[in-house]
C-alpha cells in the first residue's frame, strides 16, 4: 500500500500537540514531584513519537491510535509521567470513531481501552504516583472523543445520503424531462403528420377526379394524374404506418416519464377528454371553448380573439397547446380568486400569443417542483416552428406567457397576393 502524503489540517494538529507537549514538560518536572522518571532525550523522543502519528489520523486512523498507544505504553512502562502528549491517544481514539465503520471502531477502540485499564492497574499496583481516580479519567477521556467520532461520522453519514438522493433525484429529473420532451415531439409529429395526411387525402382525390375526366380526352394526362393518385394513396399508407408508430413512442414516452416522478400520465389537460384521441385535432375556433371549460373549472378567463387571415393547421393546433397549457397550469397553480386573459392575434406573417393570470405568482415553482413538463412542452411546440416564448412570474403576482409562431404558409401569401390584385381592379 503506497504511503499517503497527511493533511495539512492533520499535521498543524499534531505539531501543536508536540510544541504543547514539550513546553509543558519544560515549564515543570512532575517527575520531581510525583516520584516517576526524570524526563530526558529518550522521554523527548518518546513524546514525539506519541504526537508525529496525528498527522495521518485521517489516512490511517487505526494505525495511528495503536501507534500512539504503543509509544504511550513505552513511556508508562519506563516510568515517564504523563503528560499532555497523552492526548494523542484520544484524538486518536476520535479520529477511529469519526472515520471506520462503526463496527470495526467499536472493536479497535474496545482493545485500546483494555490495553489502557491494564497498563493503568500495572500502574496502580507498582508505582505511587497513579490513583485509583485513573480509572475514572481514563474513562471519561476515552468516552468523549469516542462518542463525539460516532456523531461525526453519522451526521457525514447523513450528509452523504442526502447529496445521493439530490442526485438521484437530479437525474430522475433530467430523464423525466428528457422523455417528456421526447413525448411532447412524438405528439407535435403525429399532428403535423395528421394534417399532412389530410392534405394528402384531399390531393389524392383532387388527382383520381381530375383522371377520370380527362382519361379520354388527354390518355397522356390522365396517366400522370393517376400516377399522382397511386403516389398519394401509398403516401397515405406510410403516412398512417408512422402515425401509429407515433403513437406508440408517444405513449411508452409518457409512461417512462410518469415512473420516474412517481406520477400518473399527464391525461389531465384542459380541454383533452378521455376516447378524445380520434377527434378532429383542435383549431383556434376551438379556444373560446376551451376558455368556457377553464371558467366552468372555476377560473375566469377574459379572451380576445383579433385577426381573420388564415393561419395553417399545424400553428392553429400549436397555438391552441399553448394556450391550452397556459390554462391549465393557471387553474393548477395560480390559487383562489385568480383571474387569466388569454390575447390572441393573427396576422399574415405571425400568430401572437398572451396568456396572465393574477395569482399567486407561484407557477414556476410550483410546476417545475411538482415533476410537470408543459412548460419544457410549450418552448418545444414553439421551437418547431422557430418562434420565440417567454415565460415567467409577472410584476406584482402571476404568471404569465408570450409566445409568437410565424406564419410562412405559400396560401396565406397567395391569398394576399390575391387580395391585393383585387383591389387594384
Amino acid at each position: 500500500m503506497d504511503l499517503k502524503m497527511p493533511r495539512l489540517p492533520d499535521v498543524l494538529v499534531a505539531v501543536a500537540m508536540l510544541v504543547l507537549s514539550v513546553v509543558t514538560v519544560l515549564a515543570s518536572d512532575p517527575a520531581a514531584e510525583t516520584g516517576g522518571h526524570p524526563m530526558d532525550a529518550i522521554g523527548y523522543v518518546l513524546i514525539a513519537l506519541q504526537v508525529a502519528p496525528l498527522a495521518f489520523r485521517q489516512r490511517y486512523p487505526r494505525a495511528v491510535m495503536w501507534a500512539s498507544m504503543l509509544f504511550w505504553v513505552i513511556s508508562a512502562g519506563i516510568g515517564y509521567v504523563d503528560n499532555p502528549a497523552m492526548l494523542a491517544i484520544y484524538i486518536a481514539l476520535y479520529g477511529v470513531a469519526s472515520y471506520l465503520p462503526p463496527r470495526q471502531a467499536l472493536m479497535h477502540i474496545g482493545s485500546a481501552t483494555a490495553v489502557m485499564f491494564f497498563w493503568i492497574t500495572v500502574g496502580f499496583l507498582v508505582t505511587d504516583y497513579v490513583s485509583a481516580w485513573s480509572y475514572a479519567s481514563a474513562a471519561l477521556a476515552v468516552a468523549v472523543p469516542v462518542g463525539m467520532g460516532f456523531t461525526d461520522y453519522r451526521r457525514r453519514e447523513r450528509l452523504t445520503e442526502l447529496e445521493l438522493d439530490a442526485q438521484r433525484r437530479k437525474q430522475a429529473e433530467r430523464l423525466a424531462a428528457a422523455d417528456a420532451v421526447r413525448a411532447e415531439r412524438a405528439r407535435i409529429a403525429r399532428e403535423l403528420h395528421d394534417v399532412v395526411a389530410h392534405e394528402m387525402t384531399v390531393m389524392t382525390l383532387q388527382a383520381e377526379g381530375a383522371r377520370r375526366r380527362a382519361s379520354k380526352d388527354d390518355p397522356v394526362l390522365a396517366e400522370a394524374l393517376g400516377t399522382i393518385s397511386d403516389s398519394g394513396r401509398k403516401g397515405l399508407a406510410e403516412m398512417q404506418r408512422m402515425i401509429g408508430v407515433l403513437r406508440t413512442s408517444e405513449r411508452e414516452a409518457e409512461d417512462e416519464a410518469a415512473e420516474l416522478t412517481g406520477r400518473t400520465r399527464r391525461t389531465g389537460l384542459v380541454g383533452a377528454l378521455p376516447g378524445d384521441e380520434f377527434a378532429p385535432m383542435p383549431s383556434l375556433a376551438a379556444i373560446p371553448d376551451l376558455a368556457q371549460q377553464v371558467e366552468d373549472a372555476g377560473l375566469p378567463v377574459t379572451l380576445s380573439i383579433t385577426g381573420t387571415t388564415h393561419v395553417p393547421a399545424g400553428v392553429e393546433l400549436s397555438a391552441y397547446r399553448i394556450v391550452q397549457e397556459s390554462l391549465t397550469n393557471a387553474l393548477k397553480y395560480a390559487g383562489p380568486g385568480a383571474h387569466a386573459t388569454v390575447t390572441l392575434t393573427r396576422s399574415a406573417d405571425r400568430v401572437t400569443i398572451d396568456v396572465e393570470d393574477d395569482g399567486r405568482g407561484t407557477i414556476s415553482d410550483a410546476a417545475s417542483s411538482s415533476g410537470g413538463h408543459g412548460l419544457a412542452g410549450m418552448r418545444e411546440r414553439v421551437a418547431q416552428f422557430g418562434g420565440t416564448i417567454e415565460l415567467g412570474p409577472r410584476k406584482g403576482g402571476g404568471f404569465s406567457v408570450h409566445a409568437m409562431l410565424p406564419v410562412t404558409d405559400d396560401q396565406v401569401r397567395a391569398s394576399v397576393a390575391r387580395g391585393r390584385a383585387k383591389g387594384n381592379r
